[in-house]
């Protein structure tokens, strides 16, 4: 657990410069099927993720493991390689990954209380934002504007609310290390403010737009469909007429999506 002057704090402006246009062009040369929803689905509601540093497993262990690779991803994103390596200007990043929200989207108030993210120092640079969207740690909310640096204590209960336009954030956490030390020595404290109906959003499930839901509750709902003698056009249609979100983040139902989730009797 950090403490003293390094202990984590709500919220933490970093005194660090990056070059924003370098980010937006690498964000968007990335395809859209490299995005997966989040593994925290019920939390995380109507993001999208990209792992960059961290496990293989392909699940969420994949976030705090101590088996970690860089991801292909990075190796074509030269910029972020270089914000979150050894001889950037954090020290060099333990895990990295992106996360995408839809318009109005929001995740749900929880605390990130696996041990092996108390000592690393989880650090935000938003690339695309919108000034409705907000980080909210211990009910105080703060916007963090594009192309700055930001770190919060996300043991805290925390969540987000996101206006009417997409929200991407580059997020990585950074062990203590003489580079990071100076980072928080001489950074600037924000305590936010309380807005009550932004803690309101982050407890009220039903204004949550959903993720999506699971391979296994998947299969379930595909098996009944099928169950009416629907093929999986028909299938597909009606999970998009419904607005069910696919493992891959913002897009829709396709034949071929329904059918990988079909066991082999029916391929």
């Amino acid at each position: 657990m950090l403490e003293g002057k390094y202990k984590k704090r709500s919220f933490l402006k970093l005194p660090v410069s990056v070059d924003l246009p370098r980010l937006i062009e690498e964000y968007e040369s990335i395809p859209d099927d490299a995005w997966a929803s989040s593994y925290w689905g019920n939390v995380h509601c109507s993001v999208g993720m990209l792992l960059l540093r961290g496990g293989t497993t392909g699940t969420e262990t994949d976030f705090y493991t101590e088996e970690i690779e860089d991801h292909p991803p990075l190796k074509n994103l030269p910029y972020i390689s270089e914000i979150v390596g050894a001889d950037g200007p954090f020290g060099g990043a333990k895990y990295a990954f992106m996360f995408r929200m839809l318009p109005n989207g929001v995740s749900q108030i929880h605390q990130d209380l696996r041990e092996e993210w108390f000592n690393l120092y989880r650090t935000h640079i938003p690339i695309i934002t919108n000034q409705d969207a907000v980080l909210i740690s211990n009910d105080r909310s703060m916007h963090l504007s594009a192309g700055e640096v930001w770190t919060f204590d996300n043991q805290s209960m925390h969540g987000v609310v996101n206006g009417n336009t997409e929200r991407v954030h580059l997020i990585f956490d950074v062990p203590l290390n003489d580079t990071m030390a100076s980072r928080i020595e001489n950074a600037e404290f924000h305590e936010g403010v309380v807005n009550t109906e932004h803690n309101q959003v982050i407890r009220a499930k039903t204004r949550s737009i959903p993720s999506y839901p699971g391979d296994e509750a998947m299969k379930k709902t595909i098996m009944q469909l099928k169950s009416y003698k629907w093929d999986n056009a028909k299938i597909a249609e009606f999970l998009n007429s419904r607005s069910v979100p696919t493992r891959t983040y913002n897009m829709k139902w396709t034949e071929n999506e329904v059918s990988q989730l079909l066991p082999a009797i029916f391929m």
